[in-house]
């Protein structure tokens, strides 16, 4: 074998591993994050399904994980008072003895980005007005035709 072919093996090899470790720590994304924002919790599929998970942090309390397509997950929200700064978030394997790991996450300054269900009823509220007027409108100038 030549030294580029060997390279590449070593490559692909080292590849392949690489993606079938678990991660190293608890997954928290989007991080960073700010607070009120919504976020997923995830233990990387280091814990085993069957005995469960929980993730705790000062950010959200404890969170039950459930399985998923990533391992044990969860969707929660960060506190709306949480303060920018580094949070930990420690995620335990169920069962005697299970295992513990943890992440420092952030919290950026600023406002979490999105829409929220009363900001998503006015806008629907809103088009279902305009939506009307329009009917209307049209209706009056088609009767006067």
């Amino acid at each position: 074998m030549n030294a580029a072919r060997t390279a590449a093996v070593a490559v692909l090899g080292a590849l392949t591993l690489g993606l079938g470790a678990p991660a190293a720590a608890a997954l928290v994304e989007p991080d960073p994050m700010a607070a009120g924002q919504r976020v997923t919790v995830s233990d990387g599929r280091r814990c085993p399904a069957d005995r469960g998970a929980t993730a705790d942090s000062t950010l959200f309390g404890s969170v039950v994980l459930e399985p998923a397509a990533r391992g044990m997950a969860a969707d929660t929200t960060v506190a709306r008072g949480a303060t920018p700064g580094h949070y930990r978030v420690t995620i335990a394997c169920g069962g005697s003895g299970g295992a513990r790991f943890s992440e420092t996450v952030t919290v950026r300054d600023g406002r979490a980005e999105g829409v929220d269900a009363s900001q998503a009823a006015g806008g629907l509220t809103l088009l279902a007005l305009a939506g009307g007027a329009a009917y209307l409108l049209r209706r009056n100038t088609t009767a006067r035709s």
